[in-house]
């Protein structure tokens, strides 16, 4: 499924009468709509589509230009190359189960898709052209979620969940391209790596109307096979929602995400090549700060399709990097 087809059932749903639709939030927690909240023996599909466009050259704290960049002398010398355009497209399906009320497991299943334009420089000169498509299975993720309070049983309001997971290597990272050469590390579908996960949020309702919630997860990145490390990752996000109508919420969302730089000690994807822009390790790792408006509908009880706009409202590398100019998310998810 494409942002299309999101962006058409959106508009569809919008078009629907209110009476159609499951009643607020109170029905919204009740059915387990809402994050945090959860029913013995309840089965959740959700099924997301995120798209990622990176166009963006940051250094440091600063914005710079893409013409600069290839005036680098870094990376202006024989086989220099520099990325123009990527762009990642990650297809989730999830499925979710809670044994009792406060315990949630779930498998994410994510298929990935990604493109990318770039500049290499031969004969004295750059040339331009087009990267071959990668498209394949990506990373299995394992989690589960424990609640470890609520203010009530019956109805809850508040709640704080725990949980811990783990990323599997069911990713390839030796995926080449039809010259036989392997693509760079962070083109790869996987990772290689077996990644535990820890995660917490926290979900309160303020009124009627109004939802806080917040999480935090951080992710240990392991060596694979090939002693590539792509680096630790850690997110706090922040949200409020607004339930403007019995059927949609609006919301908006401040996220920070943390990376490492990743680490190539073999070289096993040019990563100590600093003429490669899209290979070298010292060019990874980022702060970043996001702002992120979302709008979700509920055709009926049980049911979400979710439409979420990110933006990079800073951002700050280590050193030059090609970085994400904005991100899509949309998703559509039934709980029974």
């Amino acid at each position: 499924m494409s942002i299309k087809f999101y962006a058409v059932a959106l508009c569809a749903l919008l078009l629907l009468p209110a009476s159609a639709y499951a009643g607020g939030f109170c029905c919204q927690l009740s059915t387990g709509t809402q994050e945090g909240f959860s029913s013995a023996g309840q089965i959740s599909l959700r099924l997301d589509e995120s798209y990622s466009r990176m166009d963006r050259f940051q250094n440091g704290g600063s914005q710079v230009s893409l013409s600069s960049v290839l005036k680098d002398p870094r990376f202006a010398k024989m086989n220099g190359v520099v990325p123009d355009v990527m762009t990642m497209n990650r297809i989730t399906a999830t499925v979710g189960y809670a044994p009792t009320d406060r315990l949630s497991l779930n498998v994410s299943v994510p298929y990935v898709i990604n493109d990318m334009t770039m500049f290499m420089f031969m004969a004295g000169m750059w040339s331009w052209g087009p990267m071959e498509q990668i498209h394949d299975l990506g990373d299995v993720s394992v989690t589960g979620t424990y609640r470890i309070y609520q203010d009530k049983d019956d109805h809850p309001t508040t709640a704080i969940n725990v949980g811990a997971g783990l990323k599997l290597p069911t990713g390839a990272i030796s995926y080449t391209n039809s010259k036989k050469k392997r693509v760079h590390a962070h083109m790869q579908p996987g990772t290689g790596s077996w990644d535990p996960i820890l995660l917490a949020s926290f979900t309160k309702m303020l009124s009627p109307s109004f939802m806080a919630q917040a999480g935090a997860h951080y992710e240990i990145a392991t060596a694979n096979g090939y002693g590539y490390k792509f680096g630790d990752t850690a997110g706090v996000d922040a949200e409020l929602r607004y339930n403007v109508t019995d059927f949609m919420n609006v919301s908006l969302g401040v996220n920070y995400f943390h990376s490492e730089q990743a680490d190539d000690p073999d070289n096993k994807y040019n990563g100590r090549d600093s003429k490669r822009l899209t290979d070298y390790s010292g060019y990874t790792g980022e702060d970043s700060l996001w702002v992120s408006p979302a709008v979700q509908i509920m055709p009926f009880s049980g049911a979400s399709i979710d439409l979420k706009f990110q933006y990079p409202a800073y951002y700050h590398v280590p050193d030059i990097e090609h970085v994400t100019s904005y991100r899509i998310v949309a998703g559509i998810s039934y709980s029974f």
